[in-house]
């Protein structure tokens, strides 16, 4: 099933700035603190960001799992799925930064859960992340997919093919500016006016522009 992408990123991306009311960053996790037993858990009922992140991927889970268009078998798909992702997530105390491993782990599966739901995109705006969209970069034999989380700092998902960045919003002049790396390196998406670049490890910036895909 190919999915409908929009043809225009949203307002918090192309002005740079953050949208949620502050009340959203100062809510618990959607799970029992008192409960927390694992590195990552504990670390998210102390950081807001990280707890905001957390209502996100629930509520989102929470649209699709219980959404018109699930059939039984994909919704039991689902639940397996979420349940292995939790076990991902936990298992950020492997990684040398346990707070980076957590954002990627919940920025993916909120891109996750928003591609692969309709359900899941159904009340945008009582959530903080948008998309997918699509974007074509010249130099590139891929569509991006672009997902935007409105946390402190903002974070964007970005994916091309089988590989996928997680990036931070950086100070910029300009624009929105993301960076963030993975094992290949060091990556870069930066919206600046009606423009959109993408930089991949050692190469030079590519421009973009949205697609739309249907």
């Amino acid at each position: 099933m190919r999915l409908a992408f929009a043809i225009s990123l949203p307002a918090f991306v192309l002005c740079g700035t953050v949208l949620a009311a502050d009340p959203s960053f100062a809510a618990p996790p959607s799970f029992d603190c008192a409960k927390a037993d694992t590195s990552a858990t504990q670390l998210v009922c102390k950081d807001d960001q990280l707890a905001a992140l957390d209502r996100e991927v629930t509520r989102l889970f929470t649209l699709a799992r219980d959404g018109a268009h699930l059939a039984a078998d994909q919704r039991k798909q689902l639940l397996a799925v979420q349940r292995g992702w939790i076990k991902g997530r936990d298992d950020c105390w492997k990684a040398g930064d346990l707070r980076a491993c957590v954002v990627e782990s919940y920025v993916t599966r909120i891109h996750q859960l928003r591609q692969g739901y309709a359900d899941a995109r159904s009340q945008d705006k009582a959530g903080i992340s948008k998309g997918p969209f699509a974007a074509k970069c010249e130099g590139l034999d891929a569509l991006l997919t672009l997902a935007f989380v409105d946390i402190k700092p903002a974070a964007a998902y970005v994916g091309w093919l089988d590989q996928a960045v997680v990036v931070n919003q950086v100070p910029a002049a300009s624009g929105a500016r993301y960076q963030g790396e993975n094992y290949a390196g060091k990556f870069e998406f930066w919206q600046h006016g009606k423009e959109m670049t993408f930089t991949m490890p050692g190469g030079k910036p590519m421009i973009c522009a949205p697609e739309e895909t249907g």
